[in-house]
């Protein structure tokens, strides 16, 4: 496959996929076959000029768009490399890792809790999902009037949409990532 069709695919597929659209909205949107789009994102055809507009024209997006070699986006970073969120008490520190972007829906954060401490938390508004890794220690996490004691080296998941609350019952700092995933 030649660099341009190759570029082409990627980008198709990816443009697509990133907007959560089948080939049969895709070709709704765009006026382009099922079975010519589905040729396109495996390279196997190398469509007109008037196709391209279409599926451009279709998608929102401009024409080079379909050609653009997409960069590499990496990003290197400590756990703790910017200042912590804390609350009312400095016996919890949330440290965002991965900040929520709507392309993604979710964000990450390195979570610390001092023995004795406990974080009251408001419950989330829409389909949100919070997933706690206990990496060292142990958290009690209720969930409106039931308890689960998560221990290092396991996880917890819920729906974030009661009030709950996260407490280190434990001697020793309780150590924990904290992905939250927004659904709708």
């Amino acid at each position: 496959m030649n660099r341009p069709i190759s570029l082409l695919a990627q980008n198709l597929r990816a443009l697509r996929e990133e907007r959560n659209l089948s080939l049969a909205k895709l070709s709704e949107l765009t006026g382009v076959s099922k079975s010519m789009l589905r040729q396109i994102e495996t390279g196997q055809s190398s469509p007109t000029i008037a196709t391209l507009w279409k599926i451009a024209n279709g998608l929102r997006v401009p024409f080079t768009a379909l050609f653009r070699k997409q960069d590499q986006k990496v990003t290197l970073g400590a756990f703790k490399e910017d200042k912590p969120l804390t609350g009312d008490s400095e016996g919890y520190r949330l440290f965002p890792l991965v900040s929520f972007d709507p392309k993604r829906s979710f964000e990450v954060y390195y979570m610390e809790i001092d023995p004795g401490t406990t974080l009251h938390a408001e419950p989330h508004q829409g389909d949100a999902e919070e997933h706690v890794f206990v990496l060292e220690g142990k958290i009690d996490i209720a969930l409106d009037d039931k308890s689960y004691a998560v221990e290092g080296a396991h996880f917890v998941s819920f729906s974030a949409n009661c009030t709950h609350r996260y407490e280190n019952p434990g001697q020793e700092m309780a150590v924990a990532l904290m992905l939250i995933s927004y659904l709708a």
